[in-house]
């Protein structure tokens, strides 16, 4: 999320939001109360393959536009019966939303009329009845499930079909898009579109392999069909630098709303929100870019970020339930996204409509694809490399200081698939080792002395195996039967992003405290929030002990000025060897500091700014990196900076300056977060 933290849920209800009904939606739907009584699932095989093929041949719809769509939706995997951040359920995310899942909304009002009446809300309810079962049945069995899905595409094929199911494959184009729920007709495009590329190209997973048929093709012109809406058009939106917006790839379809830029105190010009103008890549570099999520409503996030007092935005919000992509602030501008100025000077910022830890865990296939798209652009573009050390989440983000690591948000939490979503990238996360051996000028492969494991792993566990509960609190309604609504508690097990850090390798040794969540030294937990003992996958740490059992491996890294464990099991191994650069404190020093921000020394300021935005590096004082440990750099030293900008119109003296110092800085993967350090304090290697 962006630095603020905002009440309120969404569902899948683009047509919903573009009517205008602002109202959040519980994202932990609960299950419907309209059941159809007694109502019986029909048998079914067992298994992905033999579902789908079930499910083609009861309704007509083709096998690979089947698993293509389903694909798109979640990626084929049902999260055990677990809602979607878009409030959708199964294989093929059919939605449950009625008037009493809606926060705050009155029962008896229009607005709760027109939710019992849109049919795109409740796709599971109208689901089950095309095929005799009840809501619960098919929003938690994945083969009841399919069979639904596929039961409501074919209702609609024969709706825009004069009552017929279309023949060929690629006549079930306008269906497809129809299923998406998109509420205009670019987005619908864009989704269809993806599931038919999929048809042609095929793809495949441990569980399911879709072979491609590339001689399918669809007519787009039947989309005229769904009679939806055309977006807006945005007349002569262009940056500063006469950039035209929104920023894109051409195949994504984006909207722009530009992010407030206007006073909250008329006296005082720099009383201003959302965001600082200023001209990067020319005078401030791009260097990241920053994964959030929303913690509440995509239509919402837009809205708010038009609102100058909330003082926060973020460059880009993508929609969960079909991956539309909206644009609020120009990328040569510095959203006010992740607390750090020192990172967001120097980052484009992505946020997602979902939550980091609600119940409705897990971001959408067409969230995943639609930010790889965004992420490469934007990479080539800007000249980022596609790797974790340079794209990152909220939570890997320092505070600013000593008293804002507690405050800091920690999204998009611990159920977004990193492995997946770099894989879509083209960057996948893979082991690698380094070209010289442990001694100087031979080759690993031959030095007697080689430890195929590596001197620096990358975490990796197998996401969808790695099944961990973890306590939280939701905001709104908890997914379990009877349970009360805010609850905190133990969320069901779940597919995670990260290992548990111990003191010790052993499973039962206390879990790794974190200084400023437990400054009375106290134990870590297995809450959510709790990051300091969590390392997440994608990040690389430099090896400090091993202990090799019949279980598997228990790695000690060097985290946070300690050591710390995890356990790699030898069938969910999940330290993998890597290769990076590294620092060390220089001989002859105890321990070096670290800092939360990389500033220029006071020296760089010039008078005007000096005398009323002075800042210089801030010391985190609960950490530093004692003599002999090492940690991984996220890329070469960098010049302290800071992006000074006074007043909304520039007219401050030195104005919307780039304030550059001598002094070097390293970001370092330090613990669950990055971190500075003086480059004169380290020296530097390649392991």
């Amino acid at each position: 999320m962006s630095h603020r933290f905002k009440p309120g849920i969404s569902r899948r209800a683009a047509g919903l939001w573009a009517a205008g009904c602002a109202v959040a939606l519980a994202a932990t739907a609960v299950v419907s109360t309209a059941q159809e009584a007694g109502a019986a699932a029909p048998p079914h095989p067992v298994g992905l393959p033999a579902s789908f093929a079930a499910a083609s041949q009861e309704t007509g719809v083709p096998l690979n536009v089947l698993e293509a769509l389903a694909y798109q939706e979640s990626a084929w995997d049902g999260h055990g019966g677990a809602p979607s951040t878009t409030g959708g359920y199964g294989i093929m995310q059919l939605t449950d939303i009625s008037p009493a899942t809606i926060d705050g909304l009155d029962p008896s009002s229009a607005k709760a009329a027109s939710v019992e009446a849109d049919p795109t809300l409740s796709t599971a309810r109208t689901a089950a009845k095309l095929i005799g079962s009840d809501t619960r049945t098919v929003e938690n069995d994945d083969a009841t499930n399919i069979h639904a899905g596929a039961a409501l595409l074919a209702s609609y094929a024969k709706n825009l079909n004069g009552g017929k199911l279309p023949t060929a494959a690629g006549d079930w184009y306008s269906a497809v898009a129809k299923y998406s729920a998109s509420a205009d007709a670019a987005t619908a495009k864009q989704f269809a579109d993806r599931v038919f590329t999929t048809v042609r190209t095929g793809t495949a997973t441990p569980a399911l392999t879709l072979s491609g048929d590339p001689a399918v093709t669809v007519n787009a012109a039947s989309l005229s069909a769904l009679h939806l809406a055309a977006p807006a058009p945005v007349k002569n939106a262009k940056s500063a630098d006469g950039t035209p917006l929104p920023e894109c790839p051409s195949d994504l379809d984006c909207n722009y709303v530009p992010a407030a830029l206007a006073l909250n105190n008329p006296s005082d010009l720099s009383s201003y929100g959302n965001y600082d103008p200023a001209n990067r890549p020319a005078q401030s570099q791009i260097r990241y870019i920053a994964i959030h999520d929303t913690e509440g409503s995509y239509a919402g996030s837009i809205a708010e970020f038009q609102n100058p007092a909330v003082y926060a935005s973020a460059h880009y919000i993508i929609r969960s339930s079909d991956g539309q992509v909206t644009q609020t602030v120009p990328t040569q501008d510095i959203a006010w996204d992740s607390g750090n100025w020192s990172i967001y000077q120097h980052s484009v910022s992505i946020e997602h409509e979902g939550w980091a830890i609600h119940g409705a865990s897990w971001y959408t296939e067409s969230e995943y694809e639609t930010t790889a798209d965004l992420v490469r652009y934007l990479a080539a573009r800007y000249n980022i490399p596609l790797d974790r050390q340079h794209i990152f989440g909220h939570d890997e983000i320092p505070g600013s200081n000593d008293a804002n690591q507690t405050s800091q948000h920690w999204d998009p939490g611990p159920y977004w698939d990193w492995s997946h979503f770099m894989d879509l990238l083209g960057a996948p996360i893979v082991p690698s080792f380094s070209a010289d051996g442990n001694a100087a000028g031979t080759p690993k492969l031959a030095d007697p002395a080689f430890n195929p494991l590596g001197s620096v792993v990358v975490v990796k566990p197998d996401y969808k195996g790695n099944l961990q509960a973890v306590y939280g609190c939701t905001v709104a309604n908890d997914p379990t039967p009877g349970a009360v609504p805010g609850q905190c508690g133990e969320q069901p097990a779940q597919a995670t992003n990260f290992v548990a850090l111990r003191t010790a390798p052993d499973p039962t040794a206390p879990l790794l405290s974190e200084p400023y969540l437990h400054p009375d030294g106290s134990a870590g937990t297995d809450a959510a929030d709790d990051w300091g003992d969590k390392a997440v996958t994608g990040e690389k740490f430099v090896v400090a002990d091993r202990k090799i059992d019949a279980d598997g491996v228990w790695t000690g890294i060097w985290y946070g000025g300690r050591e710390a464990w995890f356990q790699s099991t030898w069938s969910d191994f999940s330290a993998w060897p890597s290769t990076a650069t590294v620092v060390t404190p220089k001989a002859g020093l105890t321990s070096i500091p670290v800092y939360a921000t990389a500033a220029p020394e006071a020296s760089a300021y010039p008078p005007p700014i000096a005398a009323v935005d002075l800042r210089t590096p801030k010391l985190l004082t609960k950490y530093s990196i004692p003599a002999g440990q090492s940690y991984v750099t996220s890329g070469p030293a960098v010049h302290g900076e800071y992006w000074y900008a006074r007043n909304i119109d520039g007219s401050a003296p030195d104005d919307r300056t780039e304030v550059v110092g001598t002094t070097m800085f390293y970001l370092v993967q330090y613990n669950h977060r990055f971190v500075w350090v003086n480059a004169a304090d380290v020296d530097v290697s390649q392991r």
